[in-house]
């Protein structure tokens, strides 16, 4: 005998899936697909059984629901695209000038562009480095933040030397 899945599965080895008449044996994974009703506009989630299961109606107004992509398959993945940190700089890295390789790091960048125009929380800040070699290693001396420095003697020279002995410890204070 089948246990039914009106109300109260018939034993506690199984339980019924909502919106669906089949019950789901204990210890089985069953995927939860997302719905979208198509009079309501209402946003559900359901365990079915399978892809192949109708879609359920809807809780809200019992009109025809279709079922949604979910949402990391919307954004190509769960993580955010390549960032643009982490594209090659070199001849080596691009595979020696191959077409092929600078073409996928081409359309994952653009891929990453067009994310970033959409969340721009998740944009790089990108900034024009004057310096990044010896004590600017770790953090690059931009040219923003030279400017800054030199603001008062319009020395750049000045500004940035002021830079290194910040940036070096147990360097004497910029008087």
């Amino acid at each position: 005998m089948r246990p039914s899945c009106s109300g109260t599965p018939a034993s506690s080895s199984t339980s019924c899936a909502p919106g669906s008449a089949t019950p789901i044996p204990e210890g089985r994974t069953v995927p939860i697909y997302d719905y979208v009703c198509g009079s309501c506009s209402a946003r559900v989630e359901w365990l079915v059984p399978s892809w192949a299961s109708p879609a359920p109606e809807c809780p809200a107004c019992e009109g025809p629901t279709s079922r949604r992509p979910p949402a990391p398959a919307i954004r190509r993945g769960a993580a955010p695209p390549v960032a643009r940190s982490q594209a090659p700089r070199s001849w080596e890295g691009v595979g020696n000038g191959d077409r092929e390789v600078i073409t996928n790091w081409r359309r994952a960048l653009d891929v990453r562009q067009e994310f970033e125009r959409r969340h721009p929380e998740y944009a790089e800040h990108q900034e024009a480095v004057a310096a990044h070699e010896g004590v600017f290693e770790r953090r690059p001396l931009t040219y923003r933040e030279l400017a800054e420095r030199a603001t008062g003697t319009n020395d750049a020279n000045q500004a940035a030397a002021d830079a290194v002995r910040a940036r070096t410890p147990g360097a004497p204070a910029v008087e």
